[in-house]
Formats: C-alpha cells, structure tokens, sequence
C-alpha cells in the first residue's frame, strides 16, 4: 500500500508532476519510504452526476430517521473538499477536550483506505491528498503520521488530544433561558452533493460544499477555543457528518430537545431550501451558552469577524422542532401590504 505514495499518477490521461509523497513533503517532515519503489497508477476521476440535489422539505423527519445509526465514507466524486471537511471537523473536535494547547500547537494524523483495483479510488486518493495537503499548509500545521489500508475509500484525521476527556458537555443543559448558537466555519454555501443523507438516499449528484477559507476556521477556532476553556460554553459539539439536524439530536437527550429557527442562516445564505441547511455538512459548532453571556459572545464574535446564527433554546423534551423562513418578517409584512392594497378600490 505503500507503494501508492510513491508511484507516479496519470489521471484521466494527464501525467501528474508530483507523486502524493511529494504532495505530502511540504506537510511531512518524513514520508514513510517505499517498500519495493513506486509504479505508474493509471485511473481515472469521477465528475458528480449534473444537476441540483432536490428534496421535499416536508420529510425532514423522515430524512433524519435515514441517516441515523449510519457513518458516512467520502464519496470518490467529492474526495477533495470532502477531505478538507474531514480535516475541519478533526480540528473543531478538538476544541472540546481538555488540554494546553492553541491551533498552532496541533498536528494531524491521517489514514486513508482505498481499494487499489477499483476504478476511481486512486484518482480520489491523489486529489484527497492534494487537498488535505494544501488545506493544512495553509493553516501552518503539519501532518505526523499516515497510514494506508485496503477498504472503501475514506479519509480520517485525528488531533493529539482526540481521544482526551470532554472540555465542555456535549448535551444541551436544561436551561429554558440559554441560547442554542450554529457556527459555520467555513463560508463555503451548503449542498447536499457527497454528504451522508445524500449517500444514505443513494444521490450521486449535486455539489458538495467546497471548505476552502481555512483562514476562517482559525479566526473561528481561536474564539470558541477560547470560550471553552473560560467555561463560557454550557454545551457544544462539532457540526460534521449529517449536518446542522444530525448535531442537534445528538445534543438532546432524555427530556431536553431544542427549539431551533433556521431561518436567519437561510437569509444570510440566500438559501430557500431548508434541507441543504439541515444537512448540508459545512463544517461548524452548536454551542450553548447562558442568556447573560449573548451580549459577551455577541461582541467577540463581531471583533473577529465570525459569524453567528442564535437558532433557540432548549426544549422541555427530547424534541428537536426546527421553524424556517426564506423570507424576513419585514417583507413578509411588505408582502401582506400589497397584497391588500391590490385589493382596494
């Protein structure tokens, strides 16, 4: 397996200049060597199915239940920006552990599994590791350790403090008053294309939301680092595979849900369709915090520059109840007013 680090690519009929270990050396201080030396891969990529992903707001319900219990892999289609998002995710994770560390202090390791004999796997194993290598150098981080495996191609990052005991609870405090508060941090748009409910539907299209500003996650991470380890944070989790939805249930628990309005992203983001919001895996934070901290958190957020989205406050059951509106009340109540002058005299 080794070998594929170190064999020359042609892809989709174009030489490829750099073998993936040489990708990997402006991340890696060592590339683990060959074993017999590299070869020529020929393969080739695979482009999404053309189209929008379309799906029926009123089965948000039953799109949940779908996904539930399931454990996404990268789809060979999306494997570069998957493969950012995946390294995304890594790093918020590790906002909620405990340790002395900032985002500088951190390195990643990494394990990619693919199957060698399948068409496509080596074209999206050499674009993931373009884009994991490209992604983490330009937050001035570095990757200490690969490992490669036969299996269904997918690509895991982990932290040094991955596996250490939870900072900040990940469940929703029984707290009516505090506020439920979604981050993204990527400004990346939200699509469907590559994400678990997609797999989970059996939807090869769409586009996949590119995770690209690496400069913004660590304007993000710097803050909410901080707001955890100050005890600002009632609660939060990590907004990755499944979505805005999936993160919300996983927070609640037995006798406290979460009432959320999904409406101010769908403005912000130009977004009429709830379901890319729900779902759409732009990788980001739910974090809680009490009522009187929102003016504290409001102004951090503005001085770097992050935004952020109050979606509610927790519910008095396990429920999640989500509300949505395309349209702001202002033009709903313009909208209401023409309307009714239309039908004067």
């Amino acid at each position: 397996m080794i070998s594929a680090l170190h064999s020359k690519y042609i892809i989709d009929g174009i030489p490829r200049e750099l073998t993936p270990a040489g990708i990997l050396s402006s991340v890696m201080e060592r590339v683990p060597e060959p074993g017999t030396g590299g070869d020529v891969i020929i393969d080739e990529s695979f482009d999404p199915a053309p189209g929008p992903i379309l799906l029926d707001s009123s089965r948000i319900e039953e799109y949940l239940h779908k996904i539930s219990g399931l454990q996404a892999q990268v789809s060979v289609p999306f494997a570069a920006p998957s493969t950012r998002g995946r390294v995304a995710a890594a790093l918020i994770d590790t906002m909620w552990r405990s340790g002395n560390f900032k985002l500088d202090d951190l390195h990643l390791t990494a394990k990619w599994t693919f199957n060698s004999d399948k068409v496509g796997d080596m074209a999206a194993f050499y674009a993931s590791v373009e884009a994991a290598a490209d992604y983490i150098d330009t937050m001035r981080l570095n990757l200490r350790r690969i490992s490669l495996e036969q299996g269904p191609f997918d690509v895991r990052f982990a932290t040094p403090f991955s596996g250490a005991p939870l900072l900040v609870d990940d469940c929703l405090h029984p707290d009516p008053q505090s506020w439920v508060v979604y981050l993204p941090f990527d400004t990346s748009d939200f699509r469907l294309g590559g994400s678990l409910l997609s797999q989970a539907l059996g939807l090869k299209g769409g586009m996949a939301p590119q995770v690209e500003d690496a400069d913004y996650l660590m304007d993000c991470f710097e803050v909410v680092r901080e707001f955890a380890e100050d005890g600002v944070l009632l609660s939060a989790a990590t907004v990755s595979e499944g979505g805005l939805y999936s993160t919300l249930r996983r927070m609640s628990s037995e006798g406290v849900g979460v009432h959320a309005d999904v409406s101010g992203i769908m403005r912000a983001c130009s977004e009429k369709d709830p379901v890319r919001i729900l779902f759409g895996e732009v990788p980001g934070a739910v974090i809680q915090i009490r009522d009187a901290d929102f003016d504290y958190i409001d102004a951090e957020f503005l001085l770097q520059d992050v935004a952020f989205f109050p979606l509610g406050h927790p519910a008095s059951d396990s429920g999640i109840h989500i509300e949505y509106s395309a349209v702001s009340g202002i033009q709903t109540i313009l909208e209401s007013l023409m309307q009714n002058a239309e039908g004067e005299d």
